[in-house]
Formats: structure tokens, C-alpha cells, sequence
């Protein structure tokens, strides 16, 4: 019984979010429903910037709500991988709001933030800033380090 209006409440507030992620989407070019990805809980879409592919959620993790925004950009190359991470670990000295991150092999560009106080300003810089950074590195990092990039064979 006490914990019932709550619940309701978060998912509330998580709806109004994909609500408003969904605008940003239709003012940057993006058609929402084509983008909307099928998920079990909360909310997903993708889409592709230049050679990147960028994904968007949102979803509820110990009644806590988060925007995540990530694009995996490439896959490890099998060698000379020393540098590469060196040379990640030095622009994530350069990114706003955004860092590279390593998953099952493939390097990511992401930003993950709570959906507290977000407001739809904030949702568009950060999922430009991921889809610029993206974009922008994908191929430089592939031609300098080897790999492939996200999605080709």
C-alpha cells in the first residue's frame, strides 16, 4: 500500500521523459516511432549519424530513473591495443559530458545521467554531444588504430 503511489508516480515521470526524448528526436530529423527500439522495461531508440549509430534509454534501476545515451563505434582491432586505449584514456580528457568505454570488444562513446531535474535542453546537448563525438571519432580512430567500424563486416 505505501509504496503504490510512488511506483506510479516514477512511471509517470519515466513516460513524460520518452515523451520528451521522443520531441527532441522529431526536431533533430529523426522520425520516433521508426526509432523506437522493443524493450522489456523502459524506454529505446536508434539512430544513425553520419557512420554511428546512436542509441537512446530510458529506463529505472533502484527506483531511480536514467538517460543513457551511447554509440558503439568500433571494434577492437586484434592488435596494437595499448595505444588505442592510451590514446581514449587522453580524449576522454576532452570530451564534455561523454567518455569512451569498452564493452564484449567493441569501443563505445556514452553518457549516462539521472533523469532528476533533466530537462529537455539538457537531453538534446547530451544526445548531440554522443552522436557528434561519434561520428567525429569513428572513422579517425579505425584509420589510426585498426579494428572495423560498428556494424560492417
Amino acid at each position: 500500500m505505501f509504496g503504490r503511489g510512488k511506483k506510479q508516480q516514477q512511471v509517470a515521470r519515466i513516460d513524460q521523459y520518452a515523451a520528451t526524448v521522443e520531441q527532441i528526436l522529431l526536431q533533430i530529423g529523426i522520425d520516433p516511432v521508426q526509432a523506437r527500439m522493443n524493450m522489456a522495461d523502459g524506454y529505446g531508440w536508434n539512430f544513425r549519424r553520419g557512420s554511428a549509430l546512436i542509441e537512446i534509454y530510458i529506463s529505472q534501476q533502484d527506483n531511480e530513473g536514467y538517460l543513457q545515451v551511447l554509440s558503439p563505434i568500433m571494434y577492437l582491432p586484434l592488435t596494437n591495443l595499448l595505444p588505442l586505449y592510451r590514446h581514449l584514456l587522453e580524449v576522454n580528457l576532452q570530451l564534455t559530458n561523454a567518455a569512451f568505454g569498452l564493452y564484449n570488444d567493441t569501443v563505445y562513446v556514452f553518457s549516462e545521467r539521472p533523469l532528476e531535474s533533466l530537462d529537455a535542453v539538457e537531453a538534446n546537448n547530451i544526445i548531440n554531444l554522443v552522436a557528434n563525438y561519434a561520428d567525429d571519432q569513428d572513422d579517425r580512430l579505425v584509420a589510426e588504430f585498426g579494428g572495423r567500424l560498428y556494424g560492417r563486416i
